[in-house]
């Protein structure tokens, strides 16, 4: 362990590059498909900011239970150019998935079609259900 103190002391500024540049890829990464919200938060940005929630699930997962006034589109097709994606690039959209990991591909999509406001409900669906928050049946 003291061989191990002398060369952290002998090589301080490379570790403080280290834990910097470490930081900025954690912050990177977890910015890269949009800002994770939790779901008190996607709530507030329903019910005040009339955002747009995408369900990114499959059909037959989305008719057993979603967010009320979600739509379900798959990963592949949301687009700017498709006609059951109507969102204006100021909008605020919520992407849901199952448990809110393959969302941040989609979101990374939006962002270089020009989106601003691409939010991604962290914990996806059943993050929304541990929250006690009710879904609606299709």
């Amino acid at each position: 362990m003291d061989k191990f103190s002398v060369f952290l002391v002998d090589n301080y500024l490379a570790f403080i590059l280290l834990f910097f540049f470490v930081f900025a890829l954690i912050i990177y990464e977890r910015r890269k498909g949009g800002r994770k919200i939790d779901a008190s938060e996607a709530t507030r940005f329903i019910n005040k900011k009339n955002a747009i929630v995408v369900d990114l699930r499959t059909p037959a997962e989305f008719n057993g239970g979603t967010i009320a006034g979600a739509i379900n589109l798959q990963p592949d097709t949301v687009d700017k150019e498709n006609s059951l994606f109507k969102p204006k690039e100021e909008d605020h959209i919520i992407l849901v998935c199952k448990l809110g990991n393959s969302s941040s591909s989609v979101g990374g999509k939006l962002i270089k079609q020009g989106f601003k406001n691409i939010n991604i409900l962290s914990g996806g669906i059943q993050g929304w259900v541990q929250s006690g928050l009710p879904l609606i049946k299709q």
